[in-house]
């Protein structure tokens, strides 16, 4: 188990590097120069050649990357062109609010769609079997920006149950952090509770057909404790790698959501420093998310030796 662990701790830093060197790639083969961008319109040819020798933008590809790479593994992420602040204390200053949001998101996903999959395994083939399908197809087929609207005339503007846009960090006020997150979190883990839900039931019906339930129900277990003790443990393993997925799923998409909710998270961060033409920032947020989506692959492989013996 701890040499597993450890060849695939090994096996994440080539990964990471790959990761790093097609995310410098992409953001320079982006249309615009940065150095214009800083000179403004009325900028001469002379003033934007100092600012790319500044910039170190004259340097070959592989050179800039390797400045940016050595500066990255210690913590050096460069310093913004926009607001000439450090990128690390941007970074740290967004991220909590989209780790919260993620959370937020997950919670929701895995909660809903836990209680549907379940709902709609035990009732196959009837009326509900048939709304929880048709909901988790509506849920999967929304766009998340556009549930969140609706949610926010719904429930903040119409019904004022919830304040519209804004956060409040979960450490600093939790009450008044939670009503600010409940529409956004929605919003994004609409999807991923459908997705739950439409693959658990799949499971739940196979597992619940199987020998070993049949026996459970002849001993005279009830139905609720064969469901929620016993056939949930048989689908963990498809559980986890399906909430490792949707992690992913939910980092790509926090960009449309914290514009719609007004949050100050990455996804903001990152749509200001596309704008921009801010490199730095740029790299710095895609590094980071990159790292993280790594960090969930792993402990999803770690997962899957936790709760399945027959894995390790």
């Amino acid at each position: 188990m701890r040499r597993l662990l450890l060849e695939r701790l090994v096996s994440l830093v080539p990964t990471l590097v790959l990761a790093t060197l097609g995310i410098f790639w992409l953001v320079h083969l982006a249309p615009g120069d940065p150095a214009i961008t800083l000179a403004g319109q009325n900028a001469t040819a002379q003033q934007i050649a100092t600012i790319r020798d500044q910039l170190g933008l004259n340097q070959p590809f592989l050179v800039q990357y390797w400045h940016w790479l050595t500066h990255a593994v210690s913590g050096n992420l460069g310093t913004s062109l926009s607001t000439r602040e450090s990128v690390a204390s941007e970074i740290g200053n967004a991220l909590p609010a989209t780790l919260q949001l993620v959370v937020g998101a997950l919670l929701v996903a895995v909660i809903a769609g836990t209680v549907a999959g379940v709902v709609s395994a035990r009732r196959a083939n009837t009326a509900t079997d048939a709304a929880v399908a048709t909901l988790s197809s509506a849920g999967a087929a929304m766009p998340s920006f556009w549930l969140g609207l609706v949610l926010v005339s719904l429930f903040a503007l119409k019904a004022h149950w919830f304040p519209a846009t804004g956060f409040v960090s979960i450490t600093s006020n939790p009450g008044q952090a939670l009503t600010y997150l409940v529409l956004p979190s929605i919003a994004l883990g609409a999807s991923g509770a459908a997705e739950i839900s439409r693959q658990l039931r799949a499971q739940l019906i196979e597992i619940l057909a199987s020998d070993h339930i049949r026996t459970l129900r002849a001993k005279g277990l009830s139905e609720r404790r064969i469901v929620w003790l016993h056939a949930l443990k048989g689908a963990t393993v498809p559980m986890v790698t399906i909430i490792g997925l949707q992690v992913r799923w939910f980092l790509g998409a926090v960009v449309v959501v914290e514009a719609v909710f007004g949050i100050p998270g990455l996804g903001t961060l990152m749509v200001g420093a596309a704008q921009n033409q801010d490199y730095p920032v740029i790299e710095g947020v895609v590094l980071l998310m990159a790292a993280i989506v790594i960090v969930v692959n792993f402990a999803v492989d770690v997962c899957y030796r936790l709760v399945d013996p027959r894995i390790r």
